[in-house]
């Protein structure tokens, strides 16, 4: 029987569970008793294409569950254009390496790489499946329910908007932004009004990229809101757009880029409390969680662990089952099929953005329909609320009827 190897690709952005991805990936391949070797790519197709490997094979249960309570990507990962060369190295080593099973963990941008990498493999004439295995904070993948990483950061945002306007109603500090990530959609900067019930709360105001930022108008609503309440707490996705489809805010340095060549995102909070002070004369603080929100243990959802456990165990499933060139996909929570996950094909995935569906955007301050609301509790799970105490006045507001009561004991005694 011919050696059969599996090796695992972590890919793009890290997230708080995507070592749990990888363990429960080393875990089931070393169940099934299926291969002579667990290999794992450092640093991505980068590494890949320079034979960069790591044995995981041996790894302990120790070892493992310090893996599964680890944020980042202990594999290392990278966002790499592929060259055509760098195909024809990775096919190379993966032949050298007898891989016969590719596991590749990412977003859409990995799941167009791993689409590559198969059809390299298929002109060489080599015999290699190729399984995505999803992954992304962003939440921006075609094809599946949810994405193993943003729950968790989600429910970070939401806490932090939870926490920061407990903050703010405190001081004389009437408007702070809060900046999530979301390149090009904002299924993170919606999550940050998860916990809200009414008008009141925080956040008052929620701007996603799936909707063009007019500078006038946004002015107009802080004014309103701070007029109104006396404060005002807006949550913004770092890829806002205006109505001409450019960037509000991008760093312009060009040692700033990613290794796609892309301006490096954030800032568009400060931008934005700039303005508002400026134009409206209030003074504005801006927050920017940045890669704390991707990287917080503390704040990891129990249904985004199992979720990241899931597609890994389903990924090596797959592949055993002969399986190639196809994606795990999720179902939803309340889904009444048998099973859990789909596999769809990278084709239907790669390079496509899924921004939240036009069907729960509604218009005002916070653009967001009870669909999206019903979607992303039962993901995140209970948060620490900060309900309002009235304390009362001393002396009482009582404290006339109280004399008058004295006066007349007075008078009777």
């Amino acid at each position: 029987m011919a050696e059969r190897n599996i090796l695992v690709v972590q890919a793009g952005g890290p997230t708080p569970v995507l070592n749990a991805t990888l363990a429960s990936i080393v875990e089931e391949a070393r169940g099934s008793g299926a291969f002579r070797r667990i290999l794992g790519a450092r640093s991505a197709m980068r590494g890949l294409a320079q034979g960069q490997v790591a044995d995981l094979t041996g790894l302990s249960l120790q070892d493992l569950r310090v893996l599964r309570g680890s944020p980042g990507a202990t594999l290392g990962a990278s966002r790499y254009p592929l060259k055509a060369e760098d195909l024809t190295a990775i096919v190379r080593h993966l032949e050298r390496l007898r891989v016969s099973d590719v596991l590749v963990i990412g977003g859409n941008g990995t799941m167009h790489a791993a689409g590559l990498l198969a059809d390299c493999a298929r002109k060489a004439g080599r015999v290699i499946r190729i399984v995505g295995v999803p992954k992304t904070v962003d939440n921006d993948l075609e094809r599946t329910n949810r994405s193993p990483g943003y729950a968790s950061a989600a429910r970070y945002i939401a806490q932090a908007t939870c926490d920061l306007a407990a903050d703010v109603r405190s001081m004389p500090q009437p408007v702070s932004i809060l900046e999530t990530m979301g390149r090009s959609v904002g299924w993170l900067a919606a999550a940050a009004a998860a916990t809200k019930q009414d008008e009141d709360e925080a956040p008052h105001i929620v701007l996603l990229p799936e909707r063009p930022l007019v500078l006038d108008q946004f002015l107009a609503r802080v004014d309103g809101c701070v007029t109104r309440s006396g404060w005002c707490v807006v949550v913004a996705a770092e890829g806002l757009r205006d109505a001409r489809g450019r960037m509000v805010y991008e760093v312009e340095d060009p040692a700033q880029a990613d290794a796609l060549k892309r301006s490096i995102t954030g800032g568009v909070a400060q931008y934005l409390a700039d303005r508002v002070a400026q134009h409206l004369k209030l003074r504005c603080r801006s927050e920017k969680p940045g890669l704390l929100g991707r990287s917080s243990m503390q704040h990891v959802a129990s249904q985004d662990r199992a979720d990241a456990e899931l597609v890994g165990r389903a990924g090596v499933q797959a592949v055993l089952a002969g399986v190639s060139e196809r994606m795990v996909s999720l179902r939803p929570l309340q889904s009444t099929e048998t099973g859990r996950y789909d596999l769809v094909p990278l084709i239907e995935v790669a390079g496509i953005e899924r921004p939240i569906p036009e069907e729960w955007i509604r218009d005002g301050d916070v653009p967001l329909g009870e669909p999206y609301f019903e979607y992303i509790r039962p993901l995140i799970g209970q948060l620490d609320s900060h309900p309002e105490i009235t304390l009362p006045d001393y002396p009482p507001s009582s404290r006339k009827t109280d004399s008058e009561e004295e006066r007349k004991h007075v008078i009777q005694s």
